[in-house]
């Protein structure tokens, strides 16, 4: 999947600092060839070609580029300045991603290193320099390295634009969770020819997550699909619409705001105490549901996933509630709708690996979270979760599989079992 950055140059054209401030920019990782190879092999690459010859530390070199490409996502990696002149290097970045190279004089380096510094390069020289121009050129994108690293990671971001944009659909964990997705949607019939589903966004990376998936799933399937996103705002303050509107529209998506200031004012700590979570929950959905039928929708779509579905089952367990939880597919106003949950079958921990890949907004506390993580039976069912998943390896996928196979006979209620006639 071609979704890293590989930026390359003859040495001292600031590679390491432009990595540095593209990879700050963007919020995805920084890696160094040169400080990688140093890390596995023990030495820095100029001592290490004084002791074993420029061609060990070629292959060596090569060893980590490829470990690299095959590992990484959607990460800036400043290159050495001869992985573009090596055979085979051009091919492995290329084919993993996109390559961009700082373009400067050798002048220019000059005047920035020191002597001492070019001393401690031992492949310094203005034939080398030459000689190396034509591979630097066969890159994507060309940079004036002149600039600032700041300056330099701009012009990245702006001549880049395109590939920014569909990076982190390309990258392995988006497509391992789409294809699930697409599977898990299947399994239930969630998604359906003419559909035209109203996403409820809360602004958490669980629910920009669903939206791109939903939209990829749009662009390949085999029937129309219309995907529209609305927020609720209950007039929490601080909470804006700016930040998720403005991701929507990037992305030339349809988004509603629902603004309805006074309801927050149900939520207080002296009308609910420190639970106010289903209240809120049933405000929001009860706004969800009137924007579903005025902009004539015939599903919504929620972001809970696996884990949400786990901690569901285990409050009402040990609330003495019933063996339920958030099914995947329910009946909503009276059966005119239906409300679905595609990431049913996905883990948060793996929402969260993907969803790091996207410029998503930060998400907008609830003026509760510090009471809830306190007291909250939730959070504290989630917590569990992590603890138990120590002892009991795949705990979540094996919570998935018992949810979906009931055996009534095996429980409790009458209404299930064939008891004697009395």
């Amino acid at each position: 999947m071609p979704c890293n950055i590989y930026l390359t140059g003859f040495m001292g054209s600031g590679k390491s600092r432009v990595g540095r401030e593209l990879a700050q920019a963007l919020g995805r990782p920084h890696l160094d060839t040169d400080q990688l190879f140093q890390e596995r092999f023990g030495q820095a690459p100029g001592d290490f070609i004084r002791q074993h010859g420029e061609e060990a530390f070629r292959q060596g070199e090569q060893e980590i580029l490829r470990q690299v490409a095959r590992k990484e996502e959607f990460t800036v990696v400043s290159t050495g300045g001869g992985v573009p002149v090596y055979p085979g290097n051009r091919k492995i970045m290329k084919e993993s991603g996109i390559t961009a190279t700082l373009q400067i004089s050798l002048e220019a380096i000059a005047a920035r290193l020191s002597p001492q510094e070019k001393a401690s390069r031992p492949l310094w020289d203005e034939e080398r320099f030459r000689q190396r121009q034509p591979f630097y050129q066969d890159c994507e994108i060309r940079l004036d390295a002149t600039r600032t690293p700041g300056e330099v990671a701009d012009q990245f971001r702006a001549m880049a634009a395109d590939f920014l944009l569909q990076a982190p659909r390309k990258c392995p964990s988006f497509q391992k969770l789409l294809r699930q997705a697409a599977r898990d949607s299947a399994r239930f019939n969630l998604l359906q020819k003419g559909d035209r589903i109203l996403l409820g966004l809360s602004g958490g990376e669980d629910s920009f997550l669903l939206l791109e998936l939903l939209h990829a799933i749009a662009e390949k399937a085999p029937f129309p699909l219309r995907i529209l996103a609305a927020t609720v705002d209950l007039g929490y303050p601080g909470f804006q619409e700016a930040p998720i509107a403005g991701y929507c529209r990037s992305r030339g998506w349809e988004f509603h705001w629902r603004s309805v200031p006074g309801l927050h004012s149900l939520l207080a700590p002296d009308k609910v105490g420190d639970a106010p979570c289903a209240l809120c929950s049933r405000l929001r959905r009860g706004q969800l549901h009137r924007l579903l039928k005025e902009l004539h929708c015939n599903k919504l779509a929620l972001g809970h996933h696996l884990d949400d579905l786990c901690v569901s089952f285990l409050m009402s367990l040990f609330h003495g509630a019933g063996l339920k939880t958030m099914g995947p597919c329910v009946p909503a106003d009276g059966g005119s709708a239906t409300l679905i949950r595609p990431l049913w079958g996905i883990p948060k921990a793996q929402i969260h690996q993907a969803a790091s890949l996207f410029p998503f907004p930060r998400p907008q506390p609830c003026p509760y979270e510090p009471l809830l993580r306190e007291k909250g039976d939730r959070h504290f069912l989630e917590e569990a979760l992590d603890t138990l998943e120590a002892r009991f390896p795949h705990l979540r996928e094996a919570m998935r599989k018992s949810l979906g196979d009931l055996r009534p006979a095996h429980l409790l209620d009458p209404r299930f079992l064939k008891l004697p006639p009395q």
